[in-house]
């Protein structure tokens, strides 16, 4: 196995990477596939369970990410993500124990902690360790973990198994992450040589706008549909819990394929109107679930979706990255949490959309908004920051 640069990668690297990976997104899909049990067990609609899935999980990230990159920073990548991986575990058991709403909300922001440290620090530490090789190996189980979280937990649901093992599996999960993590893993930069002027140079350039729109259907869409795909499949398209688990489970984790794909494409030097333009194929598979969501045709849409979200990954995080090369760790964490605001808001909108049998609206609105975010991203935006002000000054 060979990183781009030419070396060897030990394969704990590669396990370590993609357990990571796995088993942080795990946690963006335990709450889907149980979402109606739930809200029986507590009493509650499952609009305050979209709050509890996506508003909570994702709030408490989008908090996280404010300082993830100086975390990394300050106590390196190792400490980081096993702090990564010790909110994880918390949260879950905490989950699966609880008697009461209140502490079920308290996991989800410890979780939600979790996944905003795991998002950045992986992504630079599988570029440390491999290039775009081991980044799409990270993006890939992160899909992939969304997946199986699907899968499982709704075929658990559909067995009648208590909900709360999936969240004993989550836990166990994150701590196989951290004993896989090596203790040598390679640390980011010191913050006083990297972070100065990122954030003033962000905000003054479109090309970060129009790259977060690309980060938003990548990271964000696809969390909406880890919370809600699963309940719309079944209401709307009537189809049975484990059949939907299948066909959420058939999009991320096609997705996670195509994500390594994706990967090589790029390495390859495919230009990056097709990288980004493939985004197109998610809408045209949102467009088509939202007229359709059932049997033969909800299986096609879902493989367009998959590729569709897979093939720019990739290219996303490698465009932030480039966007201030001295410290990749902080476009990576900006754009995961422009990326992860609307979710917080959307989720339980569209959690209310299916209770009233509107889910349909509330999917095609997703579809126009992939499109927009298509046709923004043709164009690159991965060129640096601090390079560009100084070169026009």
């Amino acid at each position: 196995m060979e990183s781009t640069a030419g070396k060897s990668i030990p394969a704990r690297v590669y396990i370590a990477v993609a357990l990571v990976g796995l088993g942080g997104a795990w946690n963006a899909g335990t709450v889907g596939p149980v979402a109606s049990e739930i809200a029986a067990e507590f009493d509650i609609s499952l609009g305050v369970v979209g709050i509890l899935s996506g508003t909570l999980f994702l709030g408490s990230a989008v908090v996280g990410l404010l300082v993830a990159a100086q975390i990394g920073e300050r106590i390196g990548l190792v400490k980081g993500l096993r702090l990564s991986c010790g909110l994880f575990i918390a949260g879950n058991l905490l989950f699966a124990v609880s008697p009461v709403f209140a502490t079920l909300a308290v996991g989800r922001v410890l979780v939600g902690f979790g996944f905003a440290l795991m998002n950045p620090l992986g992504a630079v530490w599988a570029r440390n360790a491999g290039g775009v090789k081991l980044i799409g190996v990270f993006g890939a189980s992160i899909q992939l973990g969304i997946a199986l979280a699907l899968l499982i937990g709704s075929g658990l649901s559909d067995a009648g198994i208590d909900w709360r093992v999936g969240f004993l599996i989550a836990a166990a999960l994150s701590v196989a992450s951290f004993l896989m993590i090596p203790s040598d893993a390679e640390s980011a930069p010191t913050a006083s040589e990297r972070v100065k002027g990122f954030l003033g140079a962000a905000l003054r350039h479109a090309r970060v706008y129009r790259l977060a729109m690309l980060f938003i259907s990548i990271y964000g869409v696809p969390m909406v549909l880890s919370a809600w795909l699963i309940e719309y499949l079944v209401r709307e398209g009537d189809v049975r819990k484990a059949l939907a688990g299948v066909i959420a489970f058939v999009l991320f984790g096609l997705s996670a394929l195509v994500r390594e794909f994706g990967a090589k494409l790029q390495e390859r030097g495919l230009p990056h109107v097709f990288l980004a333009g493939s985004l197109g194929l998610a809408a045209i598979g949102l467009a088509a679930i939202t007229f359709e969501p059932a049997g033969a045709a909800a299986f096609a849409a879902v493989v367009l979706i998959g590729v569709g979200f897979g093939i720019p990954y990739a290219t996303a995080l490698t465009e932030a990255q480039d966007l201030f090369p001295r410290a990749p760790g902080e476009p990576v964490a900006l754009m995961t949490m422009a990326a992860l605001i609307p979710p917080i808001i959307v989720i339980p909108l569209v959690g209310h959309a299916i209770s009233g049998g509107e889910g349909d609206i509330a999917f095609g609105l997703l579809a126009i908004f992939v499109v927009l975010a298509t046709l923004a991203n043709l164009r690159r935006t991965g060129i640096p920051l601090v390079k560009a002000e100084e070169d026009a000054a």
